[in-house]
């Protein structure tokens, strides 16, 4: 069918065909020297090491401070809030950031068999060729993806791996054993196709988890009000530098509440489905090479072509890896709807890959 749009012309719009082509890691050479994966993993690893070690002085400034008179908030706060950043770099530098060994070496493709993959709740559980399971904690997202695509890549021989998925830039670790999970039930085949955006199963999964991470943000943000509140209140404000610490804290305070606000609003809009029905896929052709900010963020940029053979210019400024990943691979860009001037809901149909372009 034809649709108009607002540059003045239509576009023509084809059903999603039945195999949507995707990035997939290449097992013909090693994971660090894969484009953009190799690089989002050295950003990653960079900024979980950072985390690390400037946590760990503002928790030891935290337990100086239970010397110096300043109240008990103040240095409570410091040793809670940092040491809770800290402790969580760590557990995301081991769950999603493969050693240096493991970069030099390549994955390997697994393809799952029809009664090969199970789950127990959020663990999955994939059949080897040797015969052992795979077992990986995934949300919901993952699961569908598995069940609709049927195949991942490992990295790493012994009994802890890391796993990689069709159309994903990120990887998760995972432990080989000899039984599947305890209480586990088989994940048939299903098919991924969706020509939806409104009605694609995963993307309506990767936007609930969305939704989740941003919920879990406003939470975080609230709690940081409320120490910020405490702090405020037991700082013993007798001089003129107390009581600028004191308003410093009342201004953080308002600001954590803005904060809160916002992104639980941006978390009640995620949980909405997108209202397209329809995907327009757009052939894209990048200006440069993908950059990666120093937060593991993508830009690209550059020009695509709509249905008619009118070109116009395009840009991602800070793209999911994953996104910035399909474009480059593929040179397709999927757009929900019909592509509008200005911003843009972009994905990938049947994969948990979502951003935001820029057209014109």
């Amino acid at each position: 069918m034809t649709t108009p749009t607002p540059w003045g012309f239509r576009v023509q719009i084809f059903p999603v065909p039945e195999r949507v082509r995707a990035f997939e890691l290449d097992p013909a050479m090693p994971s660090g020297a894969l484009p953009i994966f190799g690089e989002y993993l050295d950003r990653l690893g960079r900024n979980t090491a950072n985390q690390r070690l400037t946590s760990w002085p503002f928790v030891l400034l935290g337990v100086s401070q239970f010397f110096t008179g300043t109240g008990i908030a103040l240095p409570v706060c410091l040793i809670a809030m940092f040491g809770f950043f800290g402790v969580s770099a760590i557990c995301r530098g081991r769950a999603r950031v493969p050693g240096s060994r493991l970069k030099r070496e390549p994955f390997r493709r697994v393809d799952i068999a029809p009664d090969g993959l199970v789950s127990a709740g959020r663990t999955v559980g994939v059949r080897l060729p040797d015969g052992r399971w795979l077992r990986v904690r995934l949300d919901e997202s993952f699961r569908l993806l598995l069940a609709g695509h049927r195949r991942v890549w490992l990295l790493g021989s012994g009994p802890k791996v890391f796993v990689g998925f069709p159309g994903v830039v990120a990887v998760r670790r995972a432990r080989v054993h000899d039984e599947p999970p305890a209480g586990a039930v088989a994940l048939p085949p299903a098919p991924w196709r969706s020509g939806s955006p409104r009605l694609d199963p995963v993307l309506g999964a990767h936007r609930r988890r969305i939704a989740a991470e941003l919920a879990a943000g406003a939470a975080f943000m609230l709690v940081m009000a409320a120490l910020s509140t405490w702090i405020r209140l037991d700082f013993p404000a007798d001089d003129h530098g107390s009581r600028v610490v004191v308003a410093a804290f009342t201004a953080c305070t308002v600001l954590a509440l803005l904060g809160a606000f916002v992104t639980g609003l941006r978390a009640i809009a995620s949980r909405r489905p997108l209202p397209a029905d329809h995907w327009t896929e757009l052939r894209a052709v990048l200006d440069g090479p993908v950059r990666m900010s120093r937060h593991g963020v993508a830009r690209l940029s550059g020009l695509t072509m709509l249905a008619d053979g009118r070109v116009v210019p395009f840009r991602l400024p800070k793209a999911d890896p994953s996104m910035a990943a399909n474009i480059a691979a593929t040179g397709r860009l999927w757009v929900a709807g019909v592509p509008t001037p200005g911003a843009a809901k972009a994905g990938v149909p049947g994969y948990p890959v979502l951003g935001t372009v820029w057209l014109g």
